[in-house]
């Protein structure tokens, strides 16, 4: 197959009503710490953001996507 652009998409977080943080014990060499660290749990969902304005790859996103958007 023949690739034209690479985009970086954003999962929809506020759609997907994602959850605010988990905590998990930060590992260090192997071992686990007393420190912790937030995490957001994401939920499955197909919407993303895309930046349709991207410097780099503006025309080969525009031809891809539908008038309508």
């Amino acid at each position: 197959k023949n690739f034209v652009c690479v985009v970086n998409v954003q999962h929809n977080c506020i759609d997907s009503g994602c959850a605010g943080s988990v905590y998990s014990t930060i590992r260090q060499e192997r071992s686990e710490t007393m420190r912790t660290r937030a995490a957001v749990c994401h939920e499955p969902m197909r919407k993303f953001f895309l930046n349709v304005y991207s410097i780099h790859n503006y025309a080969h996103i525009l031809t891809t996507l539908p008038f309508s958007l």
